[in-house]
């Protein structure tokens, strides 16, 4: 029974795993890539933009979809299969525009994982511990991907990246076809329940949305940051991409049960905190200043996560759990497609160090928005 129990688990988190594997190796280290292509700043931010503009929506209706049709699994299977095409010929093309294409297909296509493996968990352990664990499962495929990709791009150069992340994808897509949670899914009428979302939940999600529009374009460029403008060497910048989900990973065993209760001040704090790392970047001297910030960004990072989808799922019905599972990932990919263009340009226009600091002020506004969620809870 306990055996059957963890295949439950690990089918259910593995999806998550690859999304963030994914993210650790081609989200990461592409941006590196167009820039030795000769690309400039906007354009890395387009790479950045295009895939969120794709996976934004994609997020949300990939919940809705799973909880009207209540087949999660083929949703799951059929994106992580496409995703991991995609990837494998991203290193093949000899275009921008191609890189492009290629990218928006793979925000359609990864905006299936991360909402139904959160909603698997959620029913496969329950809420809280659902959340954690997708946290865990998030946190080990970063902590994976940064450093075999570090490694790969040391020894090997930038094609092998994309292909161990394709890998893992078309993994995760066949599995999904095999194996489905035991809960029994009822099909939803979804449109009718949103509307009655409670407005803290909306509070939460604008607040995501106001914090990544500021810090995504950091985020879009760490791998640049780290390796052209700190000097590390592609091991050491993995080495420090991996600092972050590592403390992600570690913290999602304790976060769950300390954020019951609250929330909302929990996710203030993790959304303000941002800025702070942003400001550990700027003045941090070589890699122990950056492997300090990385920690602080997975600390404060998981208690975004952790309280955010701890806040929301706790506060909407089971009868559209994708759909709620999926709420934060709009969030969070709502804020890149607004943020990016804006970022890209004052970068080429300024400096990137310009636009860090302008994120940090953004950061520390997103933190207060998030602490007006109490009120409506009180309410």
């Amino acid at each position: 029974m306990a055996r059957s129990r963890l295949v439950d688990v690990v089918c259910a988190g593995l999806p998550a795993f690859a999304y963030f594997y994914s993210i650790g190796t081609v989200g990461f280290w592409l941006p590196l890539f167009a820039q030795e292509l000769g690309m400039s700043y906007t354009f890395v931010q387009l790479l950045a933009t295009v895939y969120f503009l794709f996976i934004t929506p994609s997020t949300f209706f990939a919940g809705v979809v799973a909880d009207v049709t209540g087949r999660p699994d083929i949703v799951l299977g059929v994106g992580m299969v496409v995703n991991g095409v995609a990837t494998f010929l991203m290193p093949h093309v000899g275009s921008g525009y191609w890189l492009l294409v290629l990218r928006a297909l793979q925000g359609l296509s990864l905006a299936t994982s991360v909402p139904i493996a959160l909603g698997n968990l959620s029913f496969v352990l329950g809420v809280v511990r659902g959340v954690a664990a997708t946290l865990l499962f998030s946190g080990l495929g970063m902590v994976s991907g940064s450093v075999t990709g570090g490694l790969l791009l040391e020894y090997a150069g930038f094609a092998p990246i994309f292909y161990a992340s394709s890998v893992v994808s078309l993994l995760a897509g066949v599995l999904a076809f095999v194996w489905r949670p035991r809960a029994e899914l009822r099909r939803a009428v979804v449109v009718g329940v949103l509307r009655r979302l409670p407005a803290g939940v909306l509070v939460v999600v604008l607040a995501l949305v106001l914090r990544n529009f500021f810090a995504s374009g950091v985020f879009a460029v760490m791998s640049i940051l780290f390796r052209s403008v700190k000097g590390l060497s592609p091991v050491d910048t993995g080495l420090a991409l991996a600092v972050n989900p590592g403390f992600q990973a570690i913290m999602s065993m304790v976060l769950g049960s300390v954020v019951a209760g609250r929330e909302v001040y929990f996710y203030s704090l993790g959304l303000a905190a941002t800025g702070l790392v942003f400001q550990a970047y700027l003045h941090a001297s070589g890699l122990y200043g950056i492997l300090v910030a990385q920690a602080m960004l997975g600390v404060f990072y998981s208690m975004v996560m952790v309280s955010g989808n701890t806040y929301i799922l706790k506060r909407t019905p089971p009868s559209i759990r994708y759909t709620a599972s999926s709420l934060y990932g709009l969030a969070f990919n709502l804020g890149w497609v607004l943020g990016t263009p804006v970022a890209g340009v004052v970068m080429d226009k300024y400096s990137l160090e310009a636009w860090v600091s302008i994120a940090s002020l953004g950061c520390f506004a997103s933190g207060a928005l998030a602490l007006t969620a109490k009120r409506f809870d009180e309410d």
